[in-house]
């Protein structure tokens, strides 16, 4: 009954591997929230209305400029990166695990059998801590990509609030409707694409293990793994003109 016990453990953990394999990388996605409703995009050619509140589009903006499209090709580019640095180790769990399935009773109850087991279960928690390790690394490079982006958008923000004659510029998200002449993303993406046609965006660093202090330079530690991400920049404060 032991055996079967052991042996019952082991088909679990082969599923939830085998789940595993089918996405490659188990690294969160940020998942933006709810919108109150969504922004229309202002129609080619429509002139645009003198208004003391103008919106943008923040998903546009980081799907059509030069900027933000750059910024998301580098984020993939690490996130893959990631992706191979785990493969190996997953491939290697799959392949001891079918190795212990395909034992006979006799080899799982013997001792040898028995301390496969155990190091087959050493090695799973070995492979979820650097899983969960690199998820952190993928968070915080997203954030930190985030706030470059945000930096090179609030004066072209401020600048294009200023041409609009407006007073206050607000994410289109954050409004349940609006006539097509007040947005102003296709004028911000304009002029990003004058000013800002990269984003730097680097792989950021952990502090070791152990709660030892990260080497200089180094980024500043993750927050808890499963906070939720901004899947867009947050919108920029204007500043008064």
């Amino acid at each position: 009954m032991k055996v079967h016990y052991l042996m019952a453990g082991v088909a679990a953990l082969l599923a939830a591997t085998t789940a595993q394999a089918q996405t490659p990388v188990p690294v969160p996605t940020p998942v933006p929230a709810p919108a109150a409703a969504p922004a229309p995009a202002r129609p080619a050619g429509s002139p645009a209305v003198l208004s003391p509140v103008v919106v943008y589009d923040l998903g546009s903006l980081i799907q059509d400029s030069l900027a933000g499209q750059d910024m998301s090709n580098k984020l993939k580019a690490i996130r893959d990166q990631i992706n191979r640095e785990l493969e190996p180790d997953q491939r290697q769990l799959e392949s001891e695990l079918r190795a212990i399935l395909s034992s006979s009773v006799q080899e799982s109850q013997s001792a040898a059998g028995r301390q496969r087991q155990e190091a087959f279960q050493r090695l799973n928690n070995d492979f979820q801590q650097k899983q969960e390790r690199l998820s952190q690394v993928m968070q915080l490079t997203e954030r930190n990509a985030i706030d470059a982006f945000n930096k090179a958008m609030a004066p072209v923000l401020q600048q294009t609030l200023v041409a609009r004659n407006g007073l206050i510029a607000i994410s289109a998200n954050q409004v349940e409707a609006f006539i097509p002449g007040v947005d102003m993303t296709a004028d911000l993406i304009t002029r990003l694409n004058a000013t800002t046609k990269t984003i730097n965006v680097v792989r950021a660093t952990l502090p070791a293990q152990g709660g030892a202090a990260a080497p200089a330079g180094a980024a500043p530690a993750a927050a808890p793994a499963g906070a939720p991400l901004p899947a867009r920049p947050p919108a920029a404060a204007p500043k008064r003109p």
